[in-house]
């Protein structure tokens, strides 16, 4: 393998990482939740979205915000998100991520001119963090604890559905991304069904979004590691 190979392969993201035995280091965290350049994309889109909004908003002041003048405001993160699947083109990654979030901006920005609500670019948000929530805890309910399940396939370790430590321990961290979901869900939907509360649920969606999905992820990894090293020992 090449040095140029070696600069074009990608350290592992998500759940992945937790089937590497490297210990993880803050360098190691950072590419968990998608690398610099994925941070920036889960973050600039909204808050380009939030930001231009608010400014439009108090431009009009106190006429709301119409049709019209959402156009460039959902255009914004939709031109963003192309930029980035590009990018990565470019740049010979993988673009899977770079293009479902492009494709959950197109949805979003459909949905705000077709209602003209802004509100509605965040409906998307609420289906993803039901579905998921709901199969991470039908996963728990069926004793199939998606961690674990997730986490045997990456490293073709079976015994994360025959070892009762390691299974309660993915049964608990798949309740925990349960409750990443549901509060998404108990803080956001309230302020969604309040009505005109654009900033207020951009804030949040920002906030609950990649910050504590780290949190929740790194916890896993660190979990699943140090079970991994346990077994091996």
């Amino acid at each position: 393998m090449t040095d140029g190979d070696d600069r074009d392969e990608e350290p592992k993201a998500g759940l992945a990482r937790a089937a590497d035995s490297t210990p993880l280091t803050a360098r190691g965290a950072i590419d968990a939740i998608g690398g610099p350049l994925g941070i920036v994309e889960s973050v600039l889109p909204p808050l380009v979205f939030v930001v231009y909004y608010q400014i439009v908003a108090i431009r009009q002041a106190p006429v709301p915000v119409d049709r019209p003048a959402l156009i460039p405001i959902v255009a914004a993160p939709l031109v963003l998100a192309a930029i980035f699947v590009v990018l990565r083109l470019v740049r010979r990654q993988k673009v899977g991520g770079a293009v479902s979030g492009a494709a959950l901006v197109a949805v979003s920005a459909v949905l705000v001119l077709v209602t003209g609500d802004a509100n509605s670019n965040f409906i998307p948000g609420f289906f993803i963090n039901g579905i998921y929530g709901l199969v991470f805890l039908g996963s728990v309910v069926i004793r199939r604890p998606l961690v674990g399940v997730v986490t045997g396939l990456l490293t073709s370790d079976p015994g994360w559905g025959s070892v009762p430590a390691r299974r309660r321990a993915a049964t608990w961290l798949s309740l925990l991304w349960v409750a990443l979901f549901a509060v998404r869900l108990v803080v956001e939907l309230p302020l969604f069904l309040a009505g005109n509360k654009v900033v207020e649920l951009g804030i949040a969606r920002i906030v609950l979004g990649l910050p504590l999905y780290s949190i929740v992820l790194v916890v896993t990894v660190l979990v699943v590691q140090a079970l991994r090293r346990r077994s091996a020992a």
